[in-house]
C-alpha cells in the first residue's frame, strides 16, 4: 500500500479528469473545487449535495475521482459507498469529512475507498491526497499512519471499544451523537424501528454505557 505519492507530472496535470464533488455545503465543494482546478486545470466537475444525487450522477457518468463527505443529511454513508461501487466498481473515492479518522478511516478503506482526509487538513495535504487517489494509490494521513504503527506494536488497538462495533452500529452512534431520533435514524438507514433499537442496545452494551446521557462522553 503506497501512502506518499510523487509530485504529479505536467502530463498528469494537463489530463482532463471528470470529478464528482459530494458535500451538502456549497462552500466546501467550492473550496475543494478550487484546489483541484489548481492541480488539474482541465477538470470537469459535477456536484452533489446528498446521497440520491451521488447515485444519480454515478449511474450516468464514470468519474476519475469522487470526493465524498460521509456526513450528508439523510444519507447512510456505508450503503452509499457500497452502492457507488456496485454501479462503478473501479471508482476512486476520497472521503473528505469532519468525522474522526481514528473511528472511520480504516473502515472505509476496507470498503474500497482510496483515501480518508479530515476537512481541517492543510491545502498541501489535500493536494497530496488527491494526487495519491487519482493515481490509484491509498492515502491516509501521517497522523493516522503513526497511530496505526503504534497500535500494531503495542496492541493497544485491541482495547478500543469502537473496534467492537459493526458498520451499522458506527453509523447509529454518529446519528445519535448528532441528536437524531430513533425514528429519523430508521428512515436514514431504511430499517425497521426495532432494528435501530437493537443497534442502540448493542452500542450501549459494547461501549459499557449505562445511561443515555453518557453518550455525550463519547464525543470527547
Amino acid at each position: 500500500m503506497q501512502i506518499i505519492c510523487p509530485t504529479p507530472t505536467n502530463k498528469f496535470c494537463m489530463e482532463t479528469k471528470r470529478v464528482l464533488l459530494a458535500d451538502d455545503h456549497t462552500i466546501v465543494r467550492s473550496g475543494v473545487k478550487l484546489i483541484i482546478q489548481d492541480l488539474l486545470p482541465s477538470s470537469v466537475f459535477d456536484e452533489a449535495s446528498n446521497g440520491d444525487e451521488v447515485i444519480a450522477f454515478v449511474k450516468k457518468n464514470d468519474y476519475e475521482l469522487i470526493v465524498l463527505d460521509i456526513n450528508m443529511p439523510y444519507t447512510d454513508s456505508v450503503t452509499l459507498v457500497t452502492n457507488v461501487f456496485a454501479y462503478r466498481e473501479l471508482s476512486k473515492i476520497l472521503i473528505y469529512s469532519m468525522n474522526s479518522e481514528d473511528l472511520y478511516a480504516i473502515r472505509f478503506i476496507k470498503l474500497g475507498v482510496l483515501g480518508y482526509l479530515n476537512k481541517e487538513s492543510r491545502s498541501d495535504e489535500i493536494r497530496q491526497a488527491l494526487t495519491c487517489v487519482l493515481k490509484g494509490d491509498v492515502y491516509i494521513s501521517k497522523k493516522l499512519r503513526k497511530e496505526l504503527n503504534e497500535d500494531m506494536h503495542s496492541k493497544k488497538g485491541a482495547d478500543n471499544p469502537f473496534e467492537k462495533l459493526s458498520d451499522r452500529e458506527i453509523q447509529t452512534v454518529k446519528y445519535l451523537l448528532n441528536g437524531y431520533s430513533l425514528l429519523e435514524i430508521r428512515k436514514i438507514l431504511n430499517v425497521h424501528s426495532s432494528t435501530v433499537g437493537t443497534y442502540k442496545a448493542r452500542i450501549f452494551e459494547k461501549l459499557k454505557i449505562k445511561r443515555e446521557c453518557k453518550m455525550n462522553c463519547v464525543r470527547s
